[in-house]
């Protein structure tokens, strides 16, 4: 949201003046047009890379009241466009203190969530609490910090995250957790950098933490009677679960202790989050590559969820309704000049193996 505009000169030709003046450091303007509400479209090229341009723009520009979107124009040639739009985003310092409450509830939740999974009939099994709650809370904890940490190197305004806990109705416990960005993404490369950041440090911590819940797990018979929890594999999961145990018997499946059950839902976490919709982080990276095309992508997921919702669970509805309300468009960065290298399609590679390696289509089912 951007602040009450600072109110520019009533004369059109004083305003594209004072903008001129403004971004003639950093770039030679050959034209412009105004619109209506007072945005203004300089024309131009700059006189150094767009990388280097925009801070000094965006620096000058906003103490004429401004903020600046950095594009290249249309046809190439070098020539790139500023829109400077009425007003300036708010810079505000954040109140940390709900961010650590959030962060203690969401433990609470989840290791009071955890004592469901104990090996004995004790429905409170503490021990089984503990294991699963640092182990989720660790996958989580080094997930948002992996988008904080590359935010703040990258000089992103990120947040620091807000924990989301779900007790007694959440099987697990909590929702995750969110960064709050309160503005756009300078460009493209820190959108996908810290995009996949989070995912990459969550699924490395994992990995280890899934193979040391294999090892403390057994196999048993499943139970000719009662209830019992199925949990989805994803083709990580169903690979390591056989190089561990080996072909599993007809009626036999892996008892799974708590660490294995918790590294598993933070591979689920993980998985979700890297689908290419929306403000997903999988969403942050499609939009990074394909720009506004990614929405056709969203659009595609949507259906995928649908179908999976139709075929496989029913959970996935609700990630189909959530992307069709809030996930079908991306916003876009203030500086669109600013390519991307090499390396960022890599980890955009990077991105699409962890996904396929940890996505599950059927999360839960049920004997």
């Amino acid at each position: 949201m951007l602040n009450a505009p600072v109110a520019p000169p009533q004369d059109r030709l004083e305003t594209v003046a004072a903008l001129r003046a403004a971004v003639e450091p950093v770039m030679s303007v050959s034209g412009y047009t105004f619109d209506d509400n007072g945005t203004v479209h300089l024309r131009g090229r700059l006189k150094v890379s767009a990388g280097q341009a925009y801070r000094p723009l965006r620096e000058r520009l906003e103490r004429a009241g401004y903020t600046p979107f950095l594009k290249d124009q249309e046809g190439g040639n070098g020539a790139c466009e500023v829109t400077a739009v009425p007003g300036v985003i708010p810079r505000t310092q954040p109140d940390t203190r709900l961010n650590l409450w959030l962060y203690i509830a969401t433990i609470v939740s989840v290791v009071v969530t955890g004592t469901q999974f104990g090996s004995g009939q004790n429905s409170l099994d503490w021990g089984a609490g503990l294991m699963f709650g640092a182990t989720v809370m660790a996958i989580l904890t080094a997930h948002e910090m992996g988008h904080y940490v590359v935010g703040k190197l990258r000089g992103a305004p990120v947040s620091l995250p807000y924990f989301i806990p779900l007790p007694i109705i959440g099987i697990f416990g909590t929702l995750g957790a969110v960064i709050v960005q309160r503005e756009p993404f300078e460009d493209r490369r820190t959108l996908l950098e810290v995009g996949i950041a989070g995912p990459l440090a969550g699924f490395l911590l994992a990995v280890p933490l899934l193979i040391l819940g294999l090892s403390l797990s057994t196999v048993q018979a499943l139970p000719s009677t009662g209830n019992t929890l199925i949990f989805g594999d994803s083709l990580l999961t169903q690979t390591l679960g056989v190089w561990r145990f080996g072909p599993l018997a007809p009626g036999t499946d892996i008892v799974a202790h708590p660490i294995l059950i918790a590294a598993w839902f933070g591979l689920l976490i993980t998985g979700i989050n890297l689908v290419p919709a929306g403000q997903l982080d999988g969403g942050h990276i499609a939009y990074a590559i394909l720009g506004q095309r990614a929405r056709y992508l969203s659009y595609a997921m949507i259906a995928v969820f649908m179908a999976l919702a139709l075929l496989l669970s029913e959970s996935w509805l609700l990630w189909a309704i959530m992307l069709l309300l809030f996930g079908r468009s991306h916003p876009p960065s203030l500086n669109q000049s600013v390519k991307l290298e090499p390396i960022h399609f890599a980890l955009a590679l990077i991105a699409v193996l962890v996904l396929v390696l940890v996505f599950v289509p059927n999360p839960l089912s049920g004997l």
